[in-house]
């Protein structure tokens, strides 16, 4: 190997440990960004390699007048554009469930996105289900706009600059993407989490699936509760949802369940009886905190990213 050539290795790799260093600390916000761009964990995960490639690409011209976190969502951003753009538009969006202890992980240290105080939106709030099954409904530019501004808290001039668009243009599409969520979504009151409550309700939602006690699990519920099942249609109704259970269609009894979070919300983890991975009930608790108003089921084979 020549001088040259030694030289020009050695730079090589120098710059890619440079660039590791710079971006790895990015990487869970980037994913739970662009979860909430695309309603998917596997999609966000494709993106955010996709975003960290394209970065790698214009390294070289990074010259550091702009944070690092602004370079980072402005190119995993406009690859959630890309990708909404390729995608055939679907009637009624399905959003996956995200592990509450990969958000954790992603709220400490310099990396941790800091929400303005007038953020619409909490940042943990900016995972509720029902939120982001709305936001998928939004064009793709106004998503984008949505998240920045309500959710993560920037500026108009600053989303403005990363869009690079105008001001006036931002300000548009977001009155227009906050309409839409206005009408879809419940009121803030409505999505309030009360986590001792809401772990009391879950445990004792445990504890009658494990003991197959049908009863109690129908009076866990309000009596207009929803068990979604995507592609399946929803049933809906206490009674309806224990006839469910009882006919042995929910495995209650045979599946081992275990307390877990997702979005913000208490999840069940269902096991088969050999310990693979069969579905995740998320539950939405209703306000009264003592019943359940929502279960939304979900085939997730990595359930133990789910644990409490």
């Amino acid at each position: 190997m020549s001088a040259v050539t030694s030289e020009t290795t050695e730079r090589s790799e120098t710059s890619e440990r440079e660039f590791q260093a710079l971006v790895e600390p990015y990487r869970r916000v980037l994913e739970i960004h662009c979860y909430r761009m695309l309603g998917s964990r596997h999609d966000a995960e494709d993106l955010v390699q996709e975003t960290l490639l394209r970065a790698w690409r214009s390294f070289g011209g990074f010259e550091g007048r702009a944070a690092v976190s602004t370079w980072l969502y402005r190119i995993a951003t406009n690859a959630c554009l890309d990708e909404i753009a390729r995608r055939p538009r679907r009637a009624e969006p399905v959003v996956g469930p995200y592990p509450d202890a990969l958000v954790a992980g992603a709220g400490a240290g310099a990396a941790a996105p800091i929400a303005d105080p007038e953020a619409r939106y909490a940042l943990r709030e900016g995972l509720e289900l029902a939120l982001l099954t709305a936001i998928q409904r939004l064009p793709g530019r106004q998503r984008a706009v949505l998240i920045l501004r309500d959710v993560l808290g920037w500026s108009g001039p600053e989303v403005a600059d990363l869009l690079e668009t105008s001001v006036p243009a931002v300000n548009g599409a977001l009155q227009r993407a906050r309409a839409t969520i206005d009408t879809a979504v419940p009121a803030a009151s409505a999505r309030t989490v009360h986590r001792d409550a809401d772990r009391a309700l879950l445990a004792q939602y445990v504890d009658a699936w494990e003991r197959h006690d049908i009863i109690t699990l129908v009076a866990l519920l309000r009596d207009d509760a929803v068990l979604s099942m995507p592609p399946r249609p929803s049933i809906t109704g206490a009674a309806a949802i224990g006839a469910f259970f009882a006919s042995g269609c929910g495995g209650a009894g045979r599946l081992r369940a275990r307390p877990g979070a997702a979005n913000g919300r208490p999840a069940l983890l269902l096991f088969e009886p050999d310990g693979m991975p069969h579905r995740l009930l998320v539950l939405e608790v209703a306000n009264d905190r003592q019943s359940i108003a929502i279960i939304r089921a979900y085939a997730e084979p990595r359930l133990a990213d789910f644990a409490v």
